[in-house]
């Protein structure tokens, strides 16, 4: 959540959400980046379960929801 607010605007792949936060390089077809989106969309429901706060950019990646 913190690497999505530090710039709302900006789309984040799941190579740079994956890089940006284990330090490691992303190799591609692994779900943990999709695991951790959902549990932080499924924690974030409780607040507003209308808004979906991360939102997905097809084929790019994730971003915060412009509220």
């Amino acid at each position: 959540m913190e690497l999505l607010m530090r710039n709302p605007e900006k789309v984040y792949s799941k190579s740079n959400i994956y890089e940006s936060l284990w330090n490691q390089e992303y190799l591609g077809d692994d779900n943990a980046v999709k695991t951790h989106i959902s549990n932080l969309r499924n924690k974030l429901k409780t607040i507003n379960p209308e808004i979906d706060y991360v939102e997905t950019v097809w084929g790019l990646g994730y971003r915060l929801y412009k509220v």
